[in-house]
């Protein structure tokens, strides 16, 4: 099945491309905040993307900013409050986000077609959805009987395989798509740290602009969003450290936190 996917997606790919320019990113990127497709130059793209390790080209179209808050909440933003552990509950809420842009990106095939040529008809699919009924059946049948920690493992390997056919797309697929699709490989919003965060959302309350005024560089629009918000969370985090430590005894100072004097 897998097979008849790479060959259908390379023969689109061999049509198109005999009547097609493919666009490349110039050496110099926008400064600012910017639409995908305007930093990509181009709406669609041909670009090699990984099956299971297996590159196929496929023509993805860059997805707006309106576009992509509609996939859900999940942010660029690398916080210091990053979790070790996901529960199952978060790894569904990412999946889905990742799920929702691909349907956005895939442009030649669509998600669609690829989800008919995968199918779930997919042998490895079918033996884990009978995999799936065993392990539900022992867990209601020996539930009472099971310790915490036998029933947190038989959960785990029951919460896995849901992953498993719940998505038709491989992982390395998914990460990929969103990678590209929310434009982290030409943004550098990963790069701003904590303190840049507040120097700039700061600057924004004392001059009653927006922190992404005060953030220079390569940004999506889409980033601009998501900057500002996360910018004001830190500094409404950092003024409630600072009302525990000195007591509320503190106030602006030319654009900046001083204390203030008794």
């Amino acid at each position: 099945m897998r097979n008849r996917l790479k060959n259908s997606i390379k023969q689109i790919v061999s049509d198109e491309l005999a009547s097609r320019t493919v666009t490349t990113i110039g050496s110099v990127l926008p400064i600012g905040y910017n639409p995908i497709e305007h930093i990509r130059c181009g709406l669609l793209h041909w670009i090699a993307v990984p099956f299971n390790g297996t590159d196929v080209w496929c023509e993805l179209r860059c997805p707006n900013a309106t576009q992509l808050q509609t996939c859900g909440d999940i942010t660029n933003i690398i916080g210091d409050n990053k979790p070790d552990t996901y529960s199952f509950d978060d790894i569904i809420q990412i999946r889905n986000y990742q799920d929702n842009i691909c349907k956005l990106v895939f442009n030649q095939p669509k998600y669609d077609e690829i989800a008919s040529l995968v199918g779930r008809d997919d042998f490895i699919i079918s033996e884990k959805r009978k995999e799936l009924e065993l392990l539900e059946k022992r867990f209601e049948e020996n539930k009472e009987s099971m310790s915490e920690t036998q029933k947190k493992i038989l959960q785990t390997e029951m919460d896995t395989i849901k992953l498993i056919i719940g998505y038709i797309l491989p992982d390395d697929t998914m990460a990929f798509i969103t990678h590209w699709g929310m434009g982290n490989d030409i943004s550098e919003v990963k790069k701003i740290n904590k303190q840049t965060f507040l120097r700039a959302a700061s600057l924004a309350k004392a001059c009653n602009k927006a922190p992404t005024d005060y953030i220079p560089g390569v940004f999506t629009d889409y980033n601009k969003m998501e900057m500002d918000a996360h910018a004001f969370a830190v500094l409404e985090e950092f003024l409630e450290e600072q009302r525990t430590v000195v007591g509320g005894k503190f106030k602006w100072i030319g654009g900046k936190l001083g204390r203030k004097h008794d």
